[in-house]
């Protein structure tokens, strides 16, 4: 069983990042959604002149998929992604009949690439921080989560039909009759000459006869979660639709990537969320928990009634946002176990 945590008031900021401005009162049930967000150690928003805290909050845990998890050194990281690179060329050469040295030779340049990627980094973890701001909102009308596994249509007559040919099977083929073939030996071989022989759409429509591809579903993988966020925000005075111009700020910035080099040729991830519900103050595990996010769209609407009003400062008095989180781990049975 899980064990809730709490919300952890004095090491975060949602004072100007909160919406309605009383959320934390009891007029909505002691229910919110706090939205956490971390940043890459080298982002220059950390920059001491910037402004931006972090927080020294060491109860979170996250999750962030396997490869962070891993920790692999840089050495091993390169390394595995330059192998990867040589047996794709093996793959393809040996396929086109071409020498296999070539694979290890157009993995060069790839190598030194990674290499400088790997040592410009200077991590392959992602290392981020905490950010001493958080953004609480009230829990939106439409929650709900997807959950999603692909498989695939797969034929299996083939695999099946092997072991029922036989030398029997091998002795007709080389014969080129199907004569000696009796009871499954002859029809599997009949399925198969239907299925890949020549000609075969024209002897199905002569004898009346078609192979039955013995389809089935083989997985394939698990789905990444997607779910959305929807708000219709509308502020009470100017200081509130202060407050929601700041979430939106907030959102559309850390969902942004940013460049590492003057050269701009390389970025730097975009920030990542950790989404929690709470209910008075504590963590609520009655309905699921996600893994570590990215926000990948969101949209702003200033006029969703066709209307364009303001405040005195021109602050929007209404304003509608859509927001599109992706998981960066894969549910499993013990993550569903724990709650996810």
């Amino acid at each position: 069983m899980a064990t809730a945590s709490t919300y952890q008031s004095s090491k975060y900021d949602i004072s100007n990042h909160s919406y309605p401005s009383d959320l934390m009162s009891p007029n909505y049930g002691g229910n919110y959604v706090i939205f956490y967000i971390s940043i890459a150690e080298s982002s220059k928003l950390l920059n001491p002149e910037s402004g931006v805290q972090i927080t020294d909050d060491t109860t979170f845990t996250r999750d962030r998929g396997a490869l962070i998890g891993s920790n692999l050194s840089k050495t091993g990281l390169v390394a595995g992604a330059v192998a990867g690179t040589v047996l794709k060329g093996l793959v393809g050469g040996f396929a086109a009949g071409k020498p296999l040295a070539g694979a290890a030779i157009a993995a060069a340049p790839g190598a030194i690439g990674l290499g400088a990627a790997a040592a410009i980094a200077g991590t392959t973890t992602r290392a981020q921080k905490r950010l001493r701001t958080a953004i609480a909102l009230h829990i939106p009308n439409q929650l709900n989560v997807r959950y999603g596994t692909q498989f695939s249509e797969e034929d299996t007559a083939t695999a099946v039909m092997a072991p029922l040919l036989g030398e029997a099977a091998m002795k007709a083929i080389g014969n080129f009759s199907g004569a000696d073939l009796a009871g499954a030996a002859g029809t599997g071989a009949a399925a198969l000459g239907l299925m890949f022989g020549p000609n075969a759409g024209a002897v199905s429509a002569a004898t009346g006869l078609a192979a039955n591809p013995r389809k089935e579903q083989v997985f394939k993988g698990v789905d990444f979660r997607t779910f959305q966020f929807e708000y219709q925000f509308f502020p009470r005075d100017a200081q509130e639709s202060r407050n929601v111009q700041n979430i939106i700020k907030a959102f559309k910035l850390h969902m942004q990537p940013e460049f590492k080099d003057t050269n701009k040729f390389l970025y730097i991830y975009p920030s990542e969320f950790d989404i929690m519900y709470y209910n008075n103050g504590s963590e609520n595990l009655n309905i699921h928990k996600h893994t570590s996010c990215v926000l990948t769209e969101m949209s702003v609407n200033y006029t969703p009634n066709a209307v364009f009003n303001t405040f005195e400062d021109g602050s929007p008095t209404q304003i509608n946002i859509q927001m599109t989180f992706r998981e960066l781990s894969l549910m499993d049975k013990d993550k569903i176990q724990a709650g996810l």
